[in-house]
């Protein structure tokens, strides 16, 4: 093999290396010293730090992530290149003007995604997650090559291999160890070697190949990138461009700039599984209703909004032209300089826009709806009740999309007055709002004191990227025992005001248990409606004692699970009520005896939900927090149904539509927010009786920080996280105190934090009293062990 350092890949790759490793210092003896010594946790979500201009963690992990996107969307398209002999030259035509041999419905390209965003984090922090093929985060192994390249640097300086390099470490052996490291995935995965110059100039040709298919096809396929309305946001998706750029990926970017992540998530999965999911409606497609690729004068709808560092810059972004610098048309006026070029509308054609999910939800939910009011003889449209709902968009990026879902909203009758919707430059995100603000601290957002001072009053609130939704409404203060207050000194709290928008006691949250409890009784009534049309008669035979054994293991069998899935954070009373609900349901409707409900713990992190709901056929799945969704294996469904030959009930055709509906890759705040209020119009329920499905707890966690070499030794158990399971003497002080304060009511757990140095710290019990009691006689033994260095 010649000289690495000689080829195309080391000396294109090297210096976007370089460029972006985090800052460090050479002493003069030429030894390295990174700012940072402490290695970047990937954590739940993806990577998130404060953001820095350059030299700094977080574009290095965006330099990485750069990487690791890219060699997936080689990956996954690389080989039906080659399968299709598409990557010899074999193309009519050059330039702008040539198209495929083969027919442009033959190949099946792959769209991977990544989204810029830090979710509930404060304005100046940023993050970034990748979307695997199939519209879901990307897995364990692909969140180890992630972690390592980006810590590559520290540990490449840990092993202190250096024999070979004169005892030194320089800044140019760690490139190259990363160097190397990109070289081995690329070989590992996609089966190429990137430093024979051949193979990575032939990454060109895939580049060139896809986008010109993309340019014919309806369904496009790219590496898709989307971010929030945080200002460093198209810095970094600079950041991400420049770096594929230097793996010979140019036109095969789509930035589809301001995204929901749901929304990101969902694109990636529709158009890579759209003609071969069936839980899909491919309609949409052949609707011709919506425009399924860019187009001039997609981000028109910027004016109306004040987003910091974000206008113009986007539009050389969105419209930027395959290999032509991306920030040509970043300047004042661009619009009109766009809608001249006649080759950049051309070159739109290759990019698929985000239209297509509120197209598609548009679409289902109206689907929906017909469906229930007909099967249910009009009820729906005679519940439907004019409405005013204020929802606190957190000045994220619900603030720009909300909008889009205005012909579902005027379908429920519900009139939509947006709160924190980055109006103007005072509107801060995630400032005293959104739904992490509103839920952890149990005030109103901010501007909620003026319009949602009256009980009767209906709100949500969605959280920076869209993903999390929680409901609130101003309470009685009388009834405020049962409500989570903090207790006093806890510097998590901030108590500055003396009105609603500081009395934590007022706020009546409805959370992601609440959520599950709404979903599961909407769920169960529409079940209720079934007629079972084949218990009772196995193969068709003749009953006797035999015959109906076999029917009974038979049903048994073809049994499905409806499984609700939460964390050790849901209070005690959703766990009592839901088992309720479970035990009324199987007495009660005739079609749970065919269904096994199944209440699932799990540990904290919508992943960890994810990797247990996948395993149902319906899974209902919140965290606390109001992120969460449905899933629904459509094949399991219709086996069971089929078995019981119900598929052809109307009431079940209507289930199947309702469990559909749901984002099945992630958790939606603006889906759930459009099931959410069809639910409570179909069940006929009030906000108010809603929340009165049970009385939580006192509940609350604080958090106490820790140093990372003693939050290691602390140990949750590693399936839900209710008891540690090391050290145990600590469990046992925990467990001693909560049987002193309230033996009958109280609950505590603690467990580390997967992403920041600290231990978090839940306790409910029977009154707020005893509840502050327990967290306090806790958070004073988890200081003990932490100040004694963890030895007992």
């Amino acid at each position: 093999m010649p000289n690495r350092k000689e080829s195309l890949f080391y000396q294109k790759i090297k210096p976007c290396i370089e460029k972006y490793l985090p800052r460090y210092s050479s002493s003069e003896e030429g030894h390295i010293q990174f700012e940072c010594d402490c290695e970047f946790s990937y954590g739940n979500s993806g990577f998130r730090d404060k953001y820095q201009s350059a030299s700094c963690d977080l574009l290095n992990a965006l330099n990485k992530s750069g990487i690791l996107v890219g060699l997936l969307f080689v990956k996954y398209n690389y080989e039906t290149a080659k399968r299709h002999n598409l990557l010899g030259g074999q193309l009519e035509g050059r330039g702008k003007d040539f198209h495929p041999v083969c027919g442009v419905h033959e190949v099946r390209w792959k769209n991977v995604g990544i989204i810029i965003t830090a979710s509930h984090n404060p304005h100046d922090e940023n993050g970034v997650k990748i979307i695997d093929q199939n519209g879901r985060q990307i897995d364990e192994v692909y969140e180890g090559y992630l972690t390592d390249l980006v810590n590559r640097h520290l540990r490449f300086l840990r092993k202190g291999e250096m024999c070979s390099i004169g005892g030194v470490v320089r800044v140019h052996h760690i490139v190259d160890d990363i160097i190397d490291c990109v070289a081995h995935l690329f070989r590992e995965e996609a089966h190429i070697d990137m430093y024979d110059d051949a193979a990575f100039e032939s990454l060109h040709t895939l580049d060139n190949v896809v986008h010109s298919f993309n340019r014919h096809n309806v369904l496009k396929a790219n590496v898709c990138i989307g971010f929030d309305t945080r200002s460093s946001s198209v810095h970094l998706n600079q950041v991400l461009v420049e770096t594929l750029s230097h793996l010979n990926i140019r036109k095969c970017v789509n930035n589809m700039c301001y995204v929901t992540t749901p929304c990101m998530h969902f694109v990636v999965y529709f158009f890579n599984a759209v003609h071969v999911d069936e839980s899909l409606n491919p309609e949409v497609i052949h609707s011709g209703g919506c425009a399924l690729h860019k187009e001039v004068g997609d981000l028109d709808y910027l004016h109306r909004f004040c987003i910091p560092g974000g206008r113009p810059p986007p539009l050389g972004l969105y419209y930027g032209v395959g290999e032509q610098p991306h920030d040509q048309f970043a300047y004042a006026g661009a619009e009109t300089n766009i809608r001249q070029k006649s080759d950049i509308t051309s070159h739109l054609l290759a990019y698929n826009s985000d239209q297509i999910y509120f197209a598609y939800f548009t679409h289902a939910f109206k689907e929906l709806y017909r469906c229930l009011d007909e099967t249910y003889e009009g009820d729906l449209t005679k519940n439907c009740e004019e409405e005013i709902i204020h929802v606190d968009c957190s000045n994220g990026i619900a603030s720009l999309k909300l909008d889009n879902f205005c012909d579902v909203f005027k379908m429920l009758k519900k009139k939509i007055i947006k709160m924190n919707f980055a109006e103007d430059e005072e509107s801060v995100l995630n400032f005293q709002c959104g739904a992490d603000y509103v839920y952890s601290k149990r005030k109103l957002p901010r501007g909620g004191g003026n319009c949602l001072g009256s009980g009767h009053t209906k709100a949500c609130s969605f959280d920076g990227d869209a993903d999390r939704i929680v409901y609130f409404y101003v309470g009685n203060p009388k009834e405020a025992d049962t409500a989570s207050s903090p207790p006093v000194g806890d510097t998590k709290w901030d108590h500055h005001d003396d009105d609603v928008f500081g009395n934590t006691n007022c706020v009546s949250i409805l959370d992601g248990p609440k959520i599950i409890c709404l979903l599961f009784k909407c769920i169960t009534k529409m079940m209720s409606r079934i007629k079972v049309g084949r218990e009772n008669s196995y193969l068709g035979e003749k009953k006797n004692a035999d015959l109906e054994e076999k029917e009974n293991s038979y049903l048994e069998e073809k049994k499905i699970n409806i499984s609700i899935v939460h964390t050790a954070y849901v209070n005690s009373a959703f766990t009592l009520h839901v088992n309720e609900a479970k035990r009324r349901a199987s007495e009660n409707v005739k079609l749970f005896q065919h269904i096994n409900v199944n209440v699932v713990c799990t540990k904290t992190g919508i992943k960890y939900l994810d990797q247990v709901a996948r395993r149902s056929t319906i899974a209902i799945l919140f965290e606390p927090n109001g992120h969460g969704t449905i899933y629904t294996n459509v094949s399991q469904l219709d086996e069971w149904a089929s078995c019981l030959d119900i598929q052809n009930d109307k009431h079940f055709v209507a289930l199947k539509k309702f469990l559909l509906f749901f984002n099945q890759t992630t958790g939606d705040a603006m889906v759930d927010f459009m099931a959410i209020e069809l639910c409570l119009s179909f069940l006929r329920l009030s906000i108010h009786e809603w929340d009165g499905f049970y009385t939580p707890l006192p509940s609350l966690y604080v958090n106490l920080p820790c140093p990372k070499n003693i939050l290691g030794k602390i140990v949750a158990h590693p399936e839900h996280e209710k008891y540690l399971i090391a050290p145990l003497n600590l469990q046992s002080r925990i467990d001693q105190i909560v049987q002193t304060v309230d033996a009958t009511h109280g609950r505590c757990f603690i467990r580390p934090s997967g992403t920041e140095p600290l231990v978090r710290i839940y306790a409910e019990a029977r009154t707020v009293a005893q509840r502050d009691e327990i967290l306090r006689l806790v958070r004073g033994a988890v200081l003990q062990y932490v100040q004694g260095g963890g030895g007992k």
